[in-house]
């Protein structure tokens, strides 16, 4: 039996689409248990029934078509008691239903078990026979434990292929899910890009002349390094110089010192221009690809794609160029930043890429140039979009393939909410965050890309309280050094002149890997992360530090906070690092013109809750980091679908931490920030007011949201609200709470992913 359950639970995972797997289970039950029917019902839950959507030995034309209430029939009976039946004869039992449609009057042996995934009911599993009899203990046991394997296997089956309802019919809408990699949604056609010319296919072939091969593949890296130039040039009115700053790095990669010498060497050895290039390329790509780090990867290939360029001009393949003559949602194997500086553009409504990960080059280009985009889905043949609409929801990650007329109404209007709601929050671009009764909460911006500053100034951002230092590192393929730093670091205190600017130091680990330094560990979330790298480097610290003191000069306001602080030895030595950084800048310009900055922490460790009382007599502030901090405190990793549904911001532990961190603190001495999505959360920001809270960073989409929802409370209405969540044990009965609030006060349109 164990050997059949493998076997079984191997050809569901490997199905297509949810049907498919269905119709594996009901045909290898069937001969298992050498039973004459098998059939699987799933629940519907919005219709509060089961359906019959895969049958062996009962009429086929029922599936689909047959549905039943959870309180009706044996079926229903197992999917309330949550627990297999076995019975002899089933006629015979109270719940039995006749259903004529299915023509199971001639069924007497009767077993089912439920199929239940993260304490919900999914759907019933059954076997019928004609001979009165009952299923034996080892057949029962096989039914309820492979009822048991496949919950997991078939809620994520039924999860990418979301059944819907449409006229009494069940229409399949393909759901796949990644990554959210922008924000935002669109609909519209696929456009499906594949590679311009392929290195894989090139044979080895010898060379008839060698001067001749190396003036061939001279120019074609002549006619690329231009190619990528011009590709900045044309990126110039939409990206800030430290975006450009890629293509930089690609150029770097074609130059004479780079991957064009390695090519040369091989055609030195004998090898003609494109096969020299293959196993150039190939000896890079084999050292990267067999690394485990999904970063170092992307590297490799952005390597190929470049190298794919040079091909294309060795084989002078103009039909090659990538176009777009509509608008469109560009699908591709891996998008990377010279595929979209290609491209116009305003013809490109969102994007797709099948590989690559949320801080990749093309990720970060795309939040930059406001591009919907999710990236990250694994295991999807790409051929699989060819000529389809879809929906792209970058704030969730989710991609909706040939969607029926209801899913598309419904994300339609979402758009048109969208709008008009940014329309109505325009108002509140210019005006300060106040209550009704006039208390002013500052609503700071997280920010990492020069272009995220152009739109905090828009909606009046009171500050930076989270620049994401690590952001400049990621765009690079090398440490960036002091005065690069120095450069990106002054445009930020340009950008907020005469307000706060608060800079996390590098926050690499977990999942922020630098391609050119990978931490390859077991649980990266709980390992070399945070402070824990850069105590461990004061070389990369120092650095860093000196370039945010040298651009702080001429300038007010600045702050450092440190990320992943566990402990008070942590700080010391970051205090003594910073301490030397400053008396070295110090030497360096005149005393007069630089001040110490303000230090502080982002508290997102939970050990750092228990040590606000020593750690308020060496830091200036204290940034909570909810993200982090709730998912330590609720031991979930947000991005495992198993246990994502068990992570909540609303979660009572989490808000009476929140609570505990602010008594911990005098108000008078130590500023008391958060910034993580609960800030920019409509209902969540009502209780960190009232829980006094001394201010919120948020993305600055959220801001003119925030001051809306601010605009709606008094102090005293908040501080009470506060006091009521911190009394609740449950975390529905906290969002249900502060639903009512916020609905009842014309804010309902706000509460959603997204907004």
């Amino acid at each position: 039996m164990l050997e059949r359950l493998r076997q079984i639970t191997q050809e569901v995972s490997l199905a297509s689409d949810t049907q498919q797997a269905l119709q594996i289970v009901v045909d290898k039950v069937c001969a298992t248990l050498g039973s004459e029917v098998a059939s699987v019902y799933l629940a519907d839950y919005p219709n509060q029934q089961l359906v019959l959507m895969a049958t062996e030995g009962l009429n086929p034309k029922a599936a689909g078509v047959l549905h039943l209430s959870f309180n009706e029939g044996i079926v229903g009976l197992i999917a309330q008691r949550e627990e297999p039946i076995n019975l002899e004869d089933a006629s015979s039992h109270p719940n039995f239903h006749y259903f004529p449609e299915a023509g199971e009057e001639p069924f007497k042996a009767f077993i089912g078990a439920p199929i239940i995934h993260q304490r919900k009911v999914m759907g019933v599993l059954v076997a019928q026979q004609k001979e009165r009899r009952r299923f034996s203990e080892m057949e029962e046991n096989f039914l309820v434990t492979l009822a048991a394997q496949l919950a997991g296997i078939i809620a994520e089956s039924k999860r990418r292929d979301k059944l819907t309802d449409s006229s009494g019919q069940y229409h399949v809408v393909r759901k796949l899910s990644g990554f959210p990699a922008a924000s935002g949604v669109a609909i519209g056609a696929a456009v499906v890009f594949y590679p311009p010319a392929d290195l894989s296919g090139i044979p080895d072939k010898e060379a008839k002349s060698t001067a001749a091969e190396l003036k061939r593949i001279n120019k074609a890296f002549r006619l690329a390094r231009a190619e990528i130039e011009q590709m900045k040039q044309r990126m110039q009115h939409h990206l800030a110089a430290e975006e450009l700053s890629l293509f930089d790095a690609y150029a770097k990669v074609l130059d004479e010192k780079g991957l064009q010498r390695d090519v040369i060497r091989e055609i030195d050895m004998g090898h003609w221009a494109p096969g020299a290039l293959r196993r150039a390329v190939e000896q890079h790509t084999r050292i990267f690809e067999t690394m485990e780090d999904p970063y170092f990867r992307e590297r490799a290939t952005d390597l190929v794609d470049l190298a794919r360029r040079v091909l294309v001009h060795l084989e002078d393949d103009k039909t090659a160029r990538p176009k777009l003559k509509r608008q469109a949602i560009l699908v591709a194997e891996e998008i990377t930043a010279g595929l979209l500086a290609e491209l116009p553009t305003e013809k490109i409504k969102g994007m797709i890429s099948m590989r690559g990960s949320p801080t990749s080059h093309a990720a970060i280009l795309a939040k930059a140039l406001g591009i919907p985009a999710v990236c990250g889905l694994d295991n999807v043949p790409i051929n699989r979009f060819e000529g389809q609409e879809i929906i792209l929801d970058g704030y969730k990650g989710d991609i909706f393939l040939s969607p029926n007329e209801g899913l598309r109404k419904q994300y339609q209007q979402l758009i048109k909410e969208d709008v008009l709601i940014s329309r109505d929050l325009e108002q509140y671009n210019s005006a300060p965050a106040l209550t009704t009764d006039g208390f002013h909460l500052p609503l700071l911006v997280n920010a990492g890309l020069i272009a995220d500053f152009e739109k905090s100034v828009d909606v009046g951002a009171d500050g930076v309280g989270l620049y994401r230092t690590e952001i400049p590192f990621l765009m690079r393929e090398q440490f960036p050094g002091e005065e690069e730093q120095v450069r990106i670091y002054r445009a930020a205190l340009e950008a907020f002149k005469g307000k706060s600017v608060t800079f996390r130091t590098l926050d690499i680990g977990g999942d922020k890997q630098l391609s050119y330094f990978p931490i390859q560990e077991d649980n990266p979330f709980l390992g070399w992360r945070g402070i824990r790298v850069t105590l461990d480097h004061p070389e990369i610290f120092l650095v860093q530090i000196r370039a945010i003191l040298k651009a702080s000069i001429g300038y007010s306001g600045i702050r450092i906070s440190l990320p992943m602080i566990a402990s008070i030895e942590e700080v010391d030595e970051s205090l003594r690092l910073i301490d030397q950084a400053y008396y070295e800048v110090q030497s360096e310009v005149s005393p007069a013109v630089i001040k110490p900055p303000e230090v502080g922490i982002i508290l997102e460790v939970p050990s750092a809750m228990y040590q606000i009382a020593s750690l308020v007599n060496r830091i200036d502030f204290i940034s909570v980091g909810s993200n982090d901090l709730a998912q330590y405190l609720l031991a979930v990793d947000r991005n495992n679908t198993r246990v994502s549904s068990l992570y909540s911001a609303y979660h009572p532990a989490v808000m009476r931490a929140l609570h505990f961190i602010r008594q911990q603190i005098n108000k008078n001495e130590t500023g008391l920030y958060l910034c993580g999505e609960m800030a920019g959360d409509p209902m969540a920001a009502v209780v960190l007011l009232g829980m006094g809270y001394d201010a919120l960073s948020m993305n600055a989409r959220s801001i003119p949201k925030i001051k809306k929802v601010l605009a709606q409370f008094s102090l005293q209405e908040s501080q009470t609200i506060a006091e009521q969540v911190i009394q609740l044990e449950k975390a529905k009965d906290i969002y249900d709470l502060l639903f009512h609030h916020l609905v009842t006060r014309g804010l309902g349109g706000l509460i959603r992913a997204g907004h």
